[in-house]
Order: structure tokens, then sequence, then C-alpha cells
């Protein structure tokens, strides 16, 4: 398309779940390609000012679908995050989702990243120190007080409490029928379909450590 027109009244009508779900999928496009290999200059311009918007305005939205400014904020988050995606790339957080949603129709897509993220962005924030304490500051935390060591997961903790925000906090893949034994299933076939993406991590996750990755995400 030569034209995109993104209009935040006609997204008055989406029901507060479904907010939240496209909401944080908008939020991981944007962390995913910070903590990536492509992230540049550009790319970080764009990825802080929809994290930004995100933690500021995407509970709003949930609260109130008629609170235009929040759409508004919220569908800004969102552009912004496709013209990271244009300019760098999403990681492995997404091969994992798509591989749960290829198994199981009935699962959101941005519900079964919600499931995934706090595993997944623990398991990074020691790989990339620099740029997760930066999306913590993104999220409105004041690091400067922690230990350097802590910083990284301040970001994993904004994350978590947004998600409490949000009504989200509580998704289980076990409601949508995927098990545990699915866990090595998926990472298989994220590898196998969109390794592409793994290749983008800041560091080089193995079969075994994915696998491990969803199994600390699964409820």
């Amino acid at each position: 398309p030569v034209l995109a027109v993104v209009d935040p009244q006609l997204m008055l009508t989406v029901p507060p779940q479904y907010t939240a779900y496209q909401g944080f999928d908008a939020l991981f496009h944007s962390t995913e390609v910070h903590i990536g290999k492509f992230s540049n200059g550009v790319s970080d311009m764009f990825t802080k000012a929809a994290i930004e918007a995100i933690a500021a305005y995407l509970p709003r939205a949930v609260a109130d679908g008629n609170d235009l400014e929040a759409r508004s904020k919220v569908a800004f988050a969102n552009t912004m995050s496709g013209y990271a995606m244009v300019v760098a790339s999403t990681t492995s957080e997404h091969s994992l989702e798509h591989a749960m949603s290829a198994f199981h129709h009935e699962l959101p897509h941005g519900a079964g990243l919600i499931m995934l993220s706090e595993a997944y962005y623990s398991f990074f924030a020691d790989k990339a120190p620099e740029r997760f304490t930066a999306m913590a500051k993104a999220m409105g935390v004041v690091t400067g007080h922690l230990p350097e060591a802590e910083r990284p997961m301040a970001f994993v903790k904004a994350l978590v409490e947004l998600q409490k925000e949000c009504g989200v906090d509580g998704l289980k893949m076990s409601d949508y029928g995927i098990t545990k034994e699915d866990m090595a299933k998926c990472a298989a076939n994220a590898r196998h379909t969109m390794g592409g993406l793994f290749e983008l991590d800041p560091y080089a996750l193995s079969l075994n450590e994915t696998t491990q990755i969803m199994m600390n995400a699964y409820k």
C-alpha cells in the first residue's frame, strides 16, 4: 500500500480485552526491535516513542474505549512500532507466538505474546542490559537509584505491572487447550518456520533454551 489511514475513531468499539491484546502486540513490536541486532538510531527513536505512549495510555484505552485521547496515543504508538519494523526487525518472541497460534487457532496473537513475555524478557534481560534499562526508562521507571545489575529487570517488572493495569496478567496457555507437552513442539516449529528472527536476538538461543523459555511461561 502507498497510504495507510490510522483513524482512532474507528477503534472506539474494539472490546477492552482486544484493545489490550493489540496494544501489547504493538508494544512488543517495539521492544523486540529495540533489543534486536538490527536496532539503530532511527529505530530507537520510533521504539522509545511507542513504548512511552503505550505505557502511559494503554491502561486508559482499556478502561474506557471512548477515551479518544488514549485511543489516539495507542494508535500513534502502533504506527511508530510499524515504522520501527520497517527500519529494523522483531526478534524470536514473535516466532514463538506464531507457532502457538498456528497449533491453537483460537488463541489471539496478542494474548499469546503476553503469555510469553515475562519469561522471554527475563531470559534476555542480562544479555542486553543497556537496551533493557533504556526500555525501563521509557516505561517511566526511575532506574538511577537501583544497583546497575537490577536495572534491566526493572523493565520486566514494569511490563508485568502494565499487564496487571490492563487486566491481562492472568492469561493462561492451559485455558486455550495448550499443554506442557506442546512447548517442545512449538519451540521446534518456531525455529523451523520463522528461524530468521532468532538470528536477530541479542543472544543465540539453543533449542533447549527456546523450549525452556516456553516452559517457564506455561500456566
